[in-house]
């Protein structure tokens, strides 16, 4: 039977210069409990006990950080709904050695809705998930677009739709620490996204047609072959008006 080893954490809301900090989370809280994520929580969990770990790791920060495989978060409620609208994430992360060679092995992304029981779960919305390769062998990156359905799960499945290749060929090759900014904007009805790693690689693509309500309120990272480190996340969001 499949279960879900959940980590939660409180997180207050911040005041930012560019809208409102909705989350700040380092993982160096000792306080952790088993919660269904109500509230101003993320809830943290992994497809299976035991693939994810909170640890030292003094490569990424001075406190603890997140080691596992797949990741999943579910955030307190955000929209891009409005002209205007956006979200920003930020993050640091490295993979763990000894690297294996993948096509697109390593994805993360938004996606709507789900069931806090099974936050894998996909039955219906609207997601984007971005597809890096790792290894030596640097090839473009892609952004897919997942509409959901009965049976399907986030960052896979048969809902997948590429709309988007980046110009540049790209790909995680080593175990150094690096920063990963994610950015989705309302843009008069379009979705402008843009992923950007270590402040020099960047891809940008837009969704034309994205649903007419659009809430994105799960995070997730998933990697085929490489154990990965995850910590000092943060998200952004500017609503119409703000």
């Amino acid at each position: 039977m499949k279960s879900c080893f959940w980590l939660v954490f409180l997180i207050p809301l911040l005041a930012h210069a560019d809208g409102t900090r909705l989350v700040t989370e380092t993982f160096d809280q000792t306080n952790m409990t088993q919660s269904n994520g109500q509230g101003k929580k993320v809830s943290w969990s992994s497809s299976t006990t035991g693939n994810i770990q909170v640890v030292d790791d003094p490569v990424l920060a001075s406190g603890k950080a997140f080691k596992g495989r797949q990741i999943v978060g579910i955030l307190p409620f955000a929209t891009l709904s409005g002209p205007g609208d956006s979200i920003t994430v930020n993050f640091s992360f490295r993979l763990a050695g000894p690297i294996t060679t993948t096509d697109h092995g390593f994805k993360l992304g938004f996606f709507e809705g789900g069931d806090r029981n099974d936050p894998w779960f996909f039955a219906a919305g609207t997601g984007y998930r971005w597809n890096i390769s790792t290894g030596p062998y640097p090839i473009p990156a892609s952004l897919v677009k997942e509409s959901g359905g009965p049976g399907q799960k986030v960052l896979s499945g048969q809902d997948s739709n590429v709309i988007g290749q980046s110009t540049t060929a790209f790909s995680l090759n080593d175990t150094a620490k690096h920063t990963a900014m994610i950015s989705m904007v309302n843009s008069n009805g379009a979705i402008n996204m843009t992923l950007t790693i270590d402040g020099k690689w960047t891809f940008t693509a837009s969704d034309m047609l994205p649903p007419s309500t659009l809430s994105p309120t799960r995070f997730a990272i998933r990697s085929s072959a490489n154990t990965f480190l995850f910590d000092d996340f943060t998200v952004d969001i500017k609503a119409q008006g703000n």
